[in-house]
């Protein structure tokens, strides 16, 4: 069984895959100041506590856009199997051709996605991802990456705007609110949530317009809220990083 590992800044996403389906789905908390140490504590808490056999791990793989968490994530890792992690970056192998001005500032979220999309479905691609940040990717008709775009996260722009003006209340992001807020929590809950999916059709219009007509593929916790409510048909795919964090392990061999 192979471990992935995504450490974005919310959250270290875990799935633990036995052939190409995952089996378990854990998570804990990003803490960009922890030690390999307590990474090592936390995570092993949580591997037990979904009765991960550590002895049947026979690798792990690590996707990271928080520098400061990924060499103690690394070491924990190595602390818990024994073994060393790999880390998606320089020198491993993607098999992906990526036609951007400068390939090694492509994170490495970016690079799972794609790799996991193209497994499944055949390019041109766009591929939304919420998730602490929303980003869009896309993949032309010959399996290349050549461009992105990033965009405030759901969640970190309901903050901000609480947070920047003093009239308006603390609320919480809902799916299911009303288009016609009655209220000024109402309202700005209706802004966040019908402001998203105008802002994701928009974007897909005019990537569909520079790469042509593409299949969708949505992932990231927040998608599966929007896309209900998106006119644009969207195939899901929650666990799309982790299974290209998976292809990413089986390309690189078990000895990497």
């Amino acid at each position: 069984m192979v471990l992935t590992v995504h450490i974005d800044n919310r959250e270290i996403g875990l799935r633990l895959f036995s052939k190409e389906r995952p089996l378990t789905r854990a998570s804990v908390a990003t803490d960009p100041d922890a030690t390999a140490d307590q990474l090592a504590v936390t995570l092993g808490a949580v591997l037990r506590l979904h009765s991960v056999p550590a002895e049947e791990v026979e690798g792990v793989i690590i996707s990271s856009v928080v520098p400061s968490a990924s060499a103690p994530a690394k070491k924990a890792f190595g602390l818990l199997f024994g073994k060393e992690a790999l880390m998606v970056g320089a020198g491993i192998k993607t098999g992906l051709n990526i036609r951007l001005d400068n390939i090694a500032s492509v994170g490495s979220d970016f690079i799972c996605n794609a790799v996991g999309a193209l497994l499944e479905f055949r390019p041109p691609l766009v591929i939304m991802n919420m998730a602490g940040a929303t980003t869009f990717c896309a993949i032309d008709g010959t399996g290349a990456l050549v461009g992105r775009s990033i965009l405030p996260g759901v969640e970190a722009s309901l903050r901000s705007l609480c947070e920047t003006s003093a009239q308006l209340p603390e609320v919480s992001f809902e799916p299911g609110c009303r288009l016609l807020g009655k209220g000024t929590a109402d309202a700005v809950r209706s802004g966040i949530l019908y402001g998203t999916v105008a802002m994701a059709e928009g974007m897909l219009e005019r990537y569909e317009k520079a790469i042509g007509p593409a299949a969708l593929v949505a992932t990231g916790d927040i998608a599966g809220e929007i896309l209900p409510l998106c006119r644009k048909p969207f195939a899901f795919r929650p666990d799309l990083l982790h299974k290209g964090l998976y292809a990413l392990y089986q390309k690189n061999g078990r000895d990497s």
